[in-house]
């Protein structure tokens, strides 16, 4: 009888150390985990913090390269916001922002340029990471835009996409004018590439035009048209890849223009009631800001800035005060 209520003690006692052992795995377990959360978070704090701190800066300094170290992690970015993990951060409507969705790596770089049309608008920042190849295609207007993007920039021109070699790469091309993407074939190896590691935006800079390419197996197939105003816009568009953030982020930039222009608008007021008795109210006209500004409306707003340009360059000459 006391060997079977041994026996019986003896298993007790396992099953007791066995939902022992079980509840103290479980707990650190859950120690663990709430440890990984709680860094994977301070992580995603960190990150977005810094990266509110870059746009800040890029605010009021332009044509700045800055590579910056960011730990093995996803950071999703959209016209209004940046993700990391769960942890979201707004980007404000004052903050013109070209990058791709989805940056991974552990080096970022960030670059900003002063946008004026004709006079100061806005800083718009870029970002992108070594990962991502920019192949522009040889042309007055692609010579342009290679030599205003700077050196840490992963950058290649050619005249013939066949000349283009494997590098590991994700590929942005740009076309200009009348060299079309649907009418080129691409090499071998990037038609192996995934087709949302290869895109194209083409350039017409007649109609200040800009559409969007989705690759297809070797080839690319339209998906857009939007407008643009000025280098800075083209360049923005290379770095979105992406037509709706390109959109939104135009139209974050026209209503910036807006603002600004109804400032000029008035500083001119001003300049031709006080000049009003001499040869330079002739020079201040209040037409040119009449204009509608908005993504519907580029080629009013390019005649806008061509004629504010025109009395400008008169004032200069008249040695009155400018209009900006």
């Amino acid at each position: 009888m006391s060997s079977r209520k041994g026996v019986i003690d003896v298993q007790f006692n396992w099953v007791f150390i066995l939902i022992a052992g079980v509840l103290i795995l479980l707990f650190f377990g859950s120690v663990v985990l709430k440890l990984k959360d709680n860094s994977e978070t301070n992580i995603a704090n960190n990150i977005l913090t810094n990266m509110q701190t870059i746009m800040s800066g890029a605010e009021v300094s332009a044509n700045t390269v800055n590579p910056i170290s960011i730990p093995d992690t996803e950071i999703k970015v959209s016209c209004n916001s940046i993700s990391v993990g769960s942890i979201t951060s707004d980007i404000t409507k004052n903050k013109i922002v070209f990058a791709p969705d989805l940056i991974k790596g552990r080096t970022m770089i960030t670059w900003s340029l002063s946008w004026a049309y004709p006079y100061h608008i806005s800083n718009f920042l870029y970002i992108t990471t070594p990962d991502f190849k920019y192949v522009i295609m040889d042309s007055d207007k692609g010579k342009e835009i290679y030599s205003m993007l700077p050196t840490g920039i992963n950058k290649e021109l050619i005249d013939d996409v066949s000349s283009l070699r494997k590098t590991g790469h994700k590929l942005s091309f740009v076309f200009f004018d009348n060299v079309y993407p649907e009418d080129i074939s691409l090499p071998d190896f990037a038609g192996n590439m995934k087709d949302k590691e290869v895109v194209a935006v083409h350039v017409d800079s007649l109609n200040n035009e800009i559409e969007f390419y989705k690759k297809s197996g070797i080839r690319f197939e339209p998906v857009r048209k939007m407008p643009y105003l000025g280098n800075e816009m083209i360049i923005g568009a290379m770095f979105s890849q992406d037509a709706e953030n390109y959109k939104c982020n135009m139209e974050k930039a026209m209503e910036k223009m807006n603002i600004v222009s109804m400032v000029y608008r008035k500083r001119t007021e001003i300049l031709r009631e006080e000049y009003s008795n001499t040869i330079c109210r002739s020079y201040y006209p209040l037409t040119p800001f009449t204009v509608d500004y908005n993504i519907n409306n580029i080629g009013d707003i390019k005649d806008s800035k061509e004629s504010l340009e025109k009395y400008n360059n008169y004032l200069q000459s008249s040695s009155c005060p400018t209009i900006y």
